[in-house]
């Protein structure tokens, strides 16, 4: 189904890596973590990102996948949901 998307296309014809392993991983728990890895900053290592429009596709895919597989979406804790301090 993933192919179907725009925002695939787009990915996967710029990166074709990030593509396979995006549709490789769609509809499983694996995908959120992937999209960590993605478009999370967590290494000390400088990057160079990712060019605007694959960064709002990639932005655009996690969201479809959330709603998609709603219960895949992990929960993130901080200090705004984790209750009364």
């Amino acid at each position: 189904m993933i192919e179907k998307i725009g925002d695939y296309k787009l990915v996967n014809e710029v990166f074709p890596s990030i593509g396979a392993k995006l549709k490789l991983f769609w509809g499983h728990p694996e995908f959120n973590e992937l999209m960590d890895q993605l478009l999370v900053y967590k290494r000390g290592v400088p990057r160079e990102g990712f060019p605007a429009d694959v960064l709002f596709a990639l932005s655009t895919l996690e969201s479809l996948h959330a709603g998609a597989f709603p219960k895949l979406v992990k929960k993130h804790s901080t200090i705004w949901n984790s209750g009364p301090v």
